[in-house]
């Protein structure tokens, strides 16, 4: 039995904040990545990064359909399939963490690296807008938020 809490091995340089991703590079055979939109095989939405001018691709970068990621000696699976943005880092075959051998890469970046995630879901009108914003589903920056202040004698502070 592979354990599959065993994480990739480190490389030959010590970070303390590395963090290893685990998924598919979503723009492999083209430099898109393609997503289903809902209406048939014959149409997509399609993400590409662009640097500067029109037509002109940015450097080495992933779109990641991740799975899970390593962190400190530990291995992690998301609940649910996540997309992100990684820029830089060239993936490799997958190691560790249970993803060996099974055609999946890993990307090595640091916790402080910014990625994008791209948040996709696909639903009817009702269930994306009207049954989200509902009381207790909406984020709590959406809610009123009121602050009221009362002063101690005329004064604002304990002293």
């Amino acid at each position: 039995m592979i354990d599959e809490s065993v994480p990739a091995p480190a490389t030959e340089r010590y970070e303390a904040d590395a963090l290893i991703l685990y998924g598919v590079k979503l723009n492999e055979r083209n430099d898109y990545a393609r997503f289903d939109i809902g209406e048939g095989s014959q149409t997509d939405l399609r993400m590409q990064l662009f640097h500067g001018d029109v037509g002109n691709t940015s450097g080495e970068y992933s779109i990641v359909l991740a799975y899970g990621y390593a962190f400190e000696g530990h291995c992690y699976r998301f609940d649910s399939n996540r997309v992100f943005l990684v820029t830089g880092d060239p993936p490799r075959d997958a190691v560790g963490c249970g993803f060996d051998d099974l055609g999946y890469m890993m990307w090595r970046i640091r916790a402080s690296d910014m990625l994008l995630e791209i948040c996709t879901n696909f639903g009817d009108a009702k269930t994306l807008i009207l049954d989200a914003n509902l009381p207790g589903k909406r984020s709590p920056s959406s809610y009123a938020i009121t602050l009221r202040m009362a002063h101690r004698d005329g004064r604002l502070t304990r002293d």
